[in-house]
């Protein structure tokens, strides 16, 4: 078997330091070349030191070059992890505080909302050149994405692209290891049943580790009894709103308050924001941008310079691993092996969805392939939910592919958040005019 070649797009991140660690727990992995590549040489130099430094804390042969340019990177690739955006904080801070300017006002809007919108915009158009790349070096290769908008994302790799994609969010996975241990339990001891769109999954039923009768009615009853749910704590994710849309639709939605409210315009009213504390991330963004900080740095100051969250105890815990690497060791051993949530096509696991929509559900890796898993149907109110955003996901990757300036006005009037046709068309043209985007037609 000859040894495997795994490049990282836009290795200045901070998840290629949780794939290094990864790399070094299987077999797999021996004799791997593992090919960094961002076009930021600084980022690329901090990013080299970080893996090297990981990788020499176990035995191994694991090869590790770098390169600026993504198509010295690619050729003869078997996997493609992503993870990268240009201008991240900076160009968030724009992507909120234009549609305020026009009376529609987020807390945060990574995946949902006008916000969402726009960053998928961006994206898919810096994908189009790296998705040409992979197509033409390594076509044979898996992409592996980590960058958002990820349904959106995931929606154009199907739409538009022959390369094999699968999104990855430890969003899931990572908040259940959390709220374990807000429960005064272990990473790892609650294993959930969920789907959705991604930074919104949906609870379907949740058992102890191993378990085989649904813990359900205990995990709500504590969590409602839970301080953690019903105050706000410095360096603690919120879930205050978790908790009323638990109350308001009787099913919990995963992925704590700053991601859930993404995609829910019914969030508390500017009007509420300081009533209940809620900090508007277009000074967090801004700030962020400011200092020219990136989670490298973030992620080697953590602890130091930067306040430890309580939770998780140990960031290192195996539990908190991204899936990636795990995936990867399946498709190759061909061994079958279950994921709680990756973006994926649907294809049957949420009944009352379309099929070909792009959802965040449990899967399976088996004979070459990662298979969603049935699991329900969701309730009306859950449900409408994830069908306006998929639908709006659709839309918008044939918008940006064909730079149809219509569709991405209509797509704005569909968004929950916009109120108006005339909002829509005024934020569209202040965003074309920011971002440089005249040539949508």
């Amino acid at each position: 078997m000859k040894p495997l070649k795994i490049v990282h797009i836009g290795a200045g991140s901070g998840f290629v330091l949780s794939i290094a660690r990864e790399l070094l727990g299987h077999e797999i992995f021996d004799n791997a070349e593992f090919v960094l590549a961002d076009p930021a040489a600084d980022r690329l130099k901090s990013a080299y030191k970080v893996v090297t430094e990981e990788l020499a804390k176990k035995p191994n042969h694991i090869r590790v070059s770098c390169f600026e340019n993504n198509a010295d990177a690619l050729p003869g690739a078997d996997y493609v992890i992503t993870s990268c955006e240009p201008n991240r904080y900076e160009n968030w801070y724009y992507d909120l505080m234009i549609p305020e300017q026009f009376g529609s006002f987020q807390v945060k809007g990574e995946n949902g909302g006008p916000g969402g919108i726009i960053h998928a915009t961006r994206n898919i158009l810096m994908f189009k050149k790296i998705l040409a790349d992979i197509e033409r070096l390594a076509p044979q290769a898996w992409l592996m994405n980590f960058t958002n908008p990820m349904s959106f994302l995931c929606t154009y790799f199907k739409n538009y692209s022959k390369v094999r994609a699968l999104g990855f969010c430890h969003q899931v996975h990572g908040s259940f290891g959390v709220i374990a241990e807000m429960l005064g339990m272990k990473p790892g001891e609650l294993e959930v049943i969920s789907a959705g769109v991604n930074h919104l999954n949906w609870l379907f039923d949740i058992r102890r580790h191993g378990g085989r009768e649904s813990v359900m009615k205990e995990f709500l009853a504590l969590v409602r009894d839970s301080k953690y749910w019903h105050e706000r704590f410095k360096n603690i994710p919120e879930q205050t709103f978790t908790l009323k849309v638990l109350d308001t639709f009787n099913m919990y939605p995963i992925g704590y308050d700053d991601h859930i409210i993404e995609y829910m315009p019914f969030f508390w009213t500017r009007e509420e924001w300081d009533r209940h504390h809620v900090r508007a991330l277009t000074e967090t963004y801004h700030n962020m941008a400011r200092k020219k900080q990136h989670i490298l740095e973030i992620t080697r100051l953590l602890g130091k310079e930067f306040d430890k969250p309580p939770f998780p105890a140990d960031p290192d815990h195996p539990y908190y691993a991204e899936n990636p690497c795990a995936v990867i060791v399946a498709l190759e051993t061909n061994t079958p092996t279950y994921f709680d949530a990756i973006n994926i096509r649907n294809n049957g696991a949420v009944g009352n969805l379309p099929a070909d929509v792009i959802l965040d559900v449990p899967a399976v890796c088996i004979g070459g392939e990662v298979r969603s898993i049935h699991v329900g149907d969701l309730p009306a109110g859950p449900l409408e939910i994830c069908r306006r955003q998929t639908a709006i996901h659709e839309m918008l990757s044939h918008a940006v592919e064909d730079l149809d300036n219509s569709l991405m006005i209509q797509i704005l009037c569909l968004c929950p958040y916009i109120t108006s046709v005339t909002q829509a068309e005024n934020i569209w043209n202040a965003y074309k005019e920011h971002y440089k985007l005249d040539f949508f037609r």
